[in-house]
């Protein structure tokens, strides 16, 4: 049985949902933060198994 891989995607641009829409279709469970303090906040609940991130975004950097 392969466990479903966790991601989180850490972006504050508009092409992130269309992101986020795509690997969820190849079966990929995904949790969005739009900006670098939430993505920090998910991380540390979430523990994913990767995290997608931009470097420059609003309220802390990635």
């Amino acid at each position: 049985m392969n466990k479903r891989l966790n991601i989180l995607l850490v972006d504050d641009l508009k092409n992130s949902m269309l992101l986020k829409r795509f690997l969820e279709a190849e079966n990929y469970g995904v949790t969005y933060a739009n900006n670098g303090r939430v993505g920090w906040e998910l991380y540390s609940s979430e523990k994913p198994d990767l995290i997608l991130l931009d470097i420059n975004m609003p309220e802390m950097n990635g």
